[in-house]
């Protein structure tokens, strides 16, 4: 049954793309983000969600943040219930893929909600948690996360610091 669901949810995002581009939004900074660490040797982009493969990539299409975006690396759905395990899921098969070894604090994990906090602390992952709207980066601090931002604008200093392995406050933003 879940491969019927999937196929339909599927083809209902299609059918009904103008309407998520008129009702949603790419949050500020997001896409010069994503392009500023495709410039970045080494490093991979993929997604970790409970959407099932098809609809993570036509949303991310919609808002045009798909073009740095790895989707076969990621974790979906339709890989797992548990979002701690589509981390690891998707730690793995960047590893298959590319053969590289990968370790889980290699990988860094943007989310915005204490859910993605957790996910990635119980996969072993640090988190730059990005604070949207619906949760306080105070909240997401309390959550665990390695470090907060209030959107993805203030978030290059941050990026460049965790990637050369250096600690969230020599990027200029604290935890």
């Amino acid at each position: 049954m879940f491969e019927a669901f999937a196929r339909r949810s599927a083809e209902l995002h299609r059918q009904r793309v103008h309407d998520l581009g008129e009702r949603g939004h790419a949050l500020p900074g997001a896409a010069a983000a994503l392009a500023a660490l495709a410039d970045t040797n080494g490093v991979v982009q993929s997604v970790v969600t409970g959407n099932i493969r098809a609809v993570a990539e036509i949303k991310l299409q919609v808002f045009g943040l798909d073009t740095h975006i790895w989707f076969p690396y990621g974790g979906y759905g339709e890989d797992h219930d548990d979002r701690a395990e589509l981390v690891r899921t998707a730690i793995d098969r960047t590893r298959a893929a590319t053969g590289a070894d990968v370790a889980l604090a290699d990988g860094l994990l943007i989310g915005d909600t204490p859910a993605d906090v957790a996910a990635g602390r119980a996969a072993g992952v640090p988190v730059l948690a990005v604070a949207t709207g619906r949760t306080s980066a105070a909240e997401l601090a309390d959550a665990g996360a390695t470090a907060t931002v209030r959107d993805l604008q203030e978030a290059s200093p941050l990026f460049h610091a965790m990637l050369l392995g250096l600690p969230p406050e020599a990027g200029g933003i604290g935890p």
